[in-house]
């Protein structure tokens, strides 16, 4: 089957659309004309709820209007890096989008100085209900912001600041080329088609795709390193500014979840770290070798390994959804027969895979590079889980649209363990089984304990920059070794040619501190899992109400209506002990596997 492009005509035409002008001239003229109704009249004591509610309407809609441009330059910019027209429109709708927010500034500035007992009525008035989650977390971020001329310098400086860099990031690490050698064999391949060679069977082949990355790493590593510094040094100034005490303060307020929250979970992941080198000293037994390196992390077990084109991944998706309910596969077919999903692998593409939500009253789209393995039907699964997530909190307004990020990995991670599941049902063979569950316990180690290990190497990582100054690039390979190997204990040594592995990852660039919200969503939805194997078709609309929750309310208030309470070290120890009953399984599986050979 021919893999899928999506469709991005319901947004607009192409790159030279004259509606995309339109569009932005038409949203400067609403955020100019919405300045000049409210300026001054938010933080006034004559200030009624009905008021507020008129201006939070209007605020609402103005930028869903400005959402379309901005999401269709940056979704046409994705597939394509390295096109000058897609680059120039990126950003010119960033430069317009500055120009925009300053008009806005004002609005969240003038929320935060309601007087305390002016904005307690306020949220009282019933007249709010729909906002009243959007302008209590508005009052928290309140106390970072600077002046409103200083805020304003901040947003007309970014996209000659940070917003560069980044896409400087992008753009050179999804043109790069690596040079593989094996054999008698060379060839150029681009990143997605080069890290789908490290789940190949022949470990020679791992090992050539391993030095070809790092090899193509290191050849970019003045820029990429350069880029990092920057950032890492323009965090540390923006956060003096804004009175954060601790690099991934900010993080956690977006996130809506306290220091000591992320604490207690981050602090039983390490401490569950040994069940990932039990695992993996199991694994060398399986593959034979006594010296397992970081090329063998995801080695499969079984040398047999069909390769599933795109119609059967999406046939196997969409039947693991509707066994849960057919109202999710459902949700989810439209990805597949509207074209709202990008498959196709490409020189230029941006590595890796996402799912982009634009409004509430347009759906999302999805963006892989699917190269046949059995892993991409789980990242397939995976972004449709987001996908469907978004569609289900389409009824909220924008401003409580998009979960917070620990949030929304919660229908995507659960998307999988649905897929993995009806894989499962298909196995015959102990062997087959043991298989696929070494590749499922391997991704759930990356989901988990590879993502705390991330967190923990960015915290280093940020205080090392704001204790010694710019950093060179053989400290930070020191670091992200230092940082990465805990995890492996004595089962597994990265070798020297991981250490530049740090320098393609996007998260780190692009969102500081993400990578902890995967660990979040995977030990929840292990939970939540459990729970649904235990009560059944009554779990489905729970299920639903929560995703449909969107971002209207903190993690915390979502979760306690399912009594669960993340604040407890013991629910994180729940997860990680169900991930850790699958290690004497797979030794189970593969003792009665010797014992019929």
């Amino acid at each position: 089957m021919e893999l899928p492009t999506w469709d991005l005509s319901d947004l607009y035409a192409g790159v030279d659309d004259p509606r995309i002008e339109a569009d932005l001239g038409e949203s400067l003229k609403q955020a100019r004309d919405f300045e000049q109704r409210y300026r001054d009249q938010i933080a006034s004591e004559s200030l009624t709820g009905e008021r507020l509610k008129q201006a939070l309407d209007e605020y609402e809609a103005l930028l869903r209007h400005e959402s379309k441009p901005q999401a269709f330059a940056q979704l046409l910019f994705s597939t394509d890096t390295s096109d000058d027209a897609r680059k120039a429109l990126v950003q010119r709708v960033r430069e317009l989008g500055s120009e925009i927010s300053t008009h806005l500034i004002f609005f969240d500035l003038e929320i935060g100085r309601i007087s305390p007992e002016k904005f307690a009525r306020l949220l009282d008035d019933p007249v709010l209900a729909d906002y009243h989650h959007y302008l209590d977390h508005q009052r928290k971020l309140a106390a970072h912001y600077l002046s409103e001329p200083e805020e304003k310098i901040l947003e007309e400086t970014a996209n000659d600041r940070g917003r560069a860099w980044r896409r400087l990031f992008t753009e050179i690490t999804s043109g790069m080329k690596y040079t593989l050698r094996h054999g008698e064999e060379v060839r150029d391949l681009n990143q997605s088609q080069l890290m789908a060679l490290l789940y190949e069977p022949d470990r020679s082949l791992r090992q050539a795709a391993a030095l070809a990355l790092a090899e193509g790493l290191e050849k970019n590593a003045h820029v990429l390193n350069f880029t990092h510094n920057t950032l890492l040094h323009e965090k540390q100034v923006i956060d003096k500014l804004r009175r954060f005490e601790s690099p991934e303060a900010d993080r956690h307020l977006d996130n809506e979840l306290s220091q000591e929250m992320v604490d207690t979970m981050v602090g039983v992941c390490v401490q569950n770290f040994e069940l990932v080198a039990d695992y993996y000293r199991l694994k060398g037994e399986l593959l034979g070798l006594s010296d397992l390196k970081h090329f063998d992390r995801y080695a499969p077990i079984s040398k047999d390994r069909d390769e599933l084109d795109f119609q059967k991944a999406r046939e196997i998706v969409l039947e693991a959804f509707g066994t849960f309910s057919p109202r999710l596969a459902e949700l989810a077919e439209s990805f597949f027969s509207k074209r709202w999903i990008d498959a196709v692998v490409k020189d230029g593409k941006r590595g890796g895979a996402f799912c982009a939500g634009v409004t509430p009253d347009h759906h999302p789209y999805v963006l892989l590079n699917y190269t046949g393995k059995p892993r991409d039907v789980m990242t397939l699964a995976h972004e449709l889980g987001h996908g469907v997530h978004d569609r289900l909190a389409s009824k909220q307004n924008l401003l409580n649209y998009h979960p917070v990020l620990p949030m929304a990995e919660t229908a995507s991670t659960f998307g999988e363990l649905l897929v993995f599941e009806r894989l499962q049902r298909d196995l015959k063979s102990d062997e087959a089984r043991l298989a696929m569950l070494c590749e499922k316990l391997e991704d759930t180690f990356a989901t988990v304990f590879r993502q705390v290990s991330m967190y923990r190497f960015e915290q280093r990582l940020h205080q090392r920059r704001r204790e010694q100054g710019q950093l060179t690039v053989e400290s930070i390979n020191g670091l992200w070794q230092e940082s990465m190997q805990e995890m492996f204990g004595s089962a597994l040594t990265l070798g020297e040619d991981h250490r530049w592995t740090w320098l393609y990852i996007p998260h780190i660039v692009s969102t500081p501190f993400y990578v902890y919200a995967y660990a979040f969503g995977e030990l929840l939805v292990l939970s939540l899992y459990a729970r649904y194997k235990r009560e059944g078709a009554s779990f489905v609309d729970k299920y639903f109400e929560l995703l449909a929750s969107g971002g209207s309310l903190p993690p915390t208030h979502m979760l306690e209506k399912l009594e669960i309470d993340i604040g407890q070290a013991s629910f994180w120890q729940g997860g990680c002990d169900l991930i850790r009953a699958n290690v004497p399984l797979a030794r189970e599986l593969a003792e009665r596997t010797r014992a019929r050979a």
